[in-house]
């Protein structure tokens, strides 16, 4: 019983000295933040320009192209932060794109002359519009390294479609909209 309470007594004196040296340091005026970091007004207002509190919205969406990782990146304006990564062109197996049969038949459509393309260079993404603006529907995005578009649904984050142009070798371009997405 003896070994118990000086254990549990090491424990208590333990936890009580962290949370003192944790009540210390959560009493650091900006002050002393700013001297100690060697930050300037000009990088605390910075960092404040990109802030966004938990539970708060950010005022922007981005979507960018992951390159040959043959993805979509989903991210937020100004905090940066990642919201999803969208599997494209290349099977996800830690989001199982790819493996599941509905995904599975959307990767199948990428085909080219009957053989599996497991990968992609996503590059230029282009939004869907009506009357010229933005609609928010549908993202496409090109393949630079085959002659391929994917189609994107805005309404859930996933690809819906892999379009193939039979022209083309390679389709270094972009995605471009009509202004009525026909």
């Amino acid at each position: 019983m003896k070994t118990f309470s000086k254990r549990a007594t090491a424990v208590l004196v333990t936890a009580g000295l962290g949370l003192a040296a944790t009540a210390g340091w959560s009493a650091e005026s900006l002050q002393d933040v700013m001297k100690r970091r060697s930050l300037s007004q000009q990088d605390l207002l910075a960092a404040a320009k990109t802030y966004v509190p938990t539970g708060k919205r950010d005022e922007f969406i981005a979507f960018s192209s992951g390159g040959q990782s043959g993805q979509v990146i989903v991210y937020a304006i100004p905090s940066m932060r990642i919201l999803k990564y969208i599997g494209v062109f290349t099977p996800e197996p830690w989001q199982g794109y790819g493996f599941d049969e509905e995904s599975k038949k959307v990767l199948a459509g990428g085909r080219i002359d009957g053989k599996d393309i497991t990968w992609g260079d996503t590059h230029h993404p282009g939004f869907s519009e009506t009357n010229g603006e933005a609609d928010g529907q549908f993202l496409f995005i090109n393949d630079k390294a085959n002659p391929r578009i994917a189609v994107l649904d805005l309404r859930d984050f996933e690809t819906k479609q892999i379009v193939v142009n039979p022209s083309y070798k390679s389709e270094h371009g972009g995605a471009f909209v009509t202004p009525n997405t026909e």
